[in-house]
């Protein structure tokens, strides 16, 4: 055995000895290149995500954190849905407006109902503007069918240019969904983004 394969032999001893989560260390792809960013780059940034994901069938729209409740509504509204869960945090702040009319309910994602509902409210952890798809947390999250319309908000300080960005930028041990981009066109025409600048 040579110097190097004693090393690396060390190398898993030592992580056997390690919980499971704490065996993986998240390496950084990009060599920290987007520490800064230049404001045309991030308004082409979200401009190109936007086409894509209006190019795969979803519909995009831009609102600020004021008026992100009454977007939500306004959303809600438009696919007359009466039942909605909450699949966000704080989900219910942005549901206030619509959960307060009459006939209108929203079940919070975990909860042990196992209530239908009309529609999906989602928060997304990361946007890859190259796809066109958001990172979502499976922490609480519902597991919804294809044919549910679903909203799904994402702060413009979560898109990022490329997918290794991205990854740059989420907690690796947490368990995540992908949703939307070329090949989930399905999914993406019953999806509504709301992109919070």
């Amino acid at each position: 055995m040579n110097s190097r394969e004693e090393i690396l032999r060390r190398v898993r001893d030592g992580l056997l000895d390690l919980p499971e989560d704490e065996r993986r260390v998240p390496i950084r792809r990009s060599g920290g290149r987007h520490a800064a960013v230049d404001p045309t780059e991030r308004a082409e940034v979200l401009a190109r995500f936007d086409e894509r994901l209006r190019e795969h069938g979803s519909v995009v729209r831009t609102v600020d954190i004021a008026g992100l409740p009454a977007a939500v509504a306004d959303v809600l509204y438009g696919m007359s849905v009466q039942t909605v869960l909450a699949a966000v945090e704080p989900g219910p702040a942005w549901l206030d407006r619509w959960a307060s009319a009459p006939g209108h309910r929203v079940v919070h994602s975990g909860s042990d109902s196992a209530e239908p509902a009309d529609a999906v409210v989602r928060d997304a952890v990361a946007g890859d503007a190259s796809t066109g798809s958001l990172a979502l947390d499976v922490d609480g999250g519902p597991v919804v069918s294809d044919d549910m319309p679903q909203v799904c908000v994402v702060r413009a300080d979560r898109v990022f240019a490329a997918l290794p960005e991205a990854l740059d930028h989420l907690d690796q041990r947490r368990p995540l969904i992908w949703l939307g981009g070329p090949g989930d066109t399905e999914l993406a025409r019953q999806l509504v983004v709301l992109l919070v600048e």
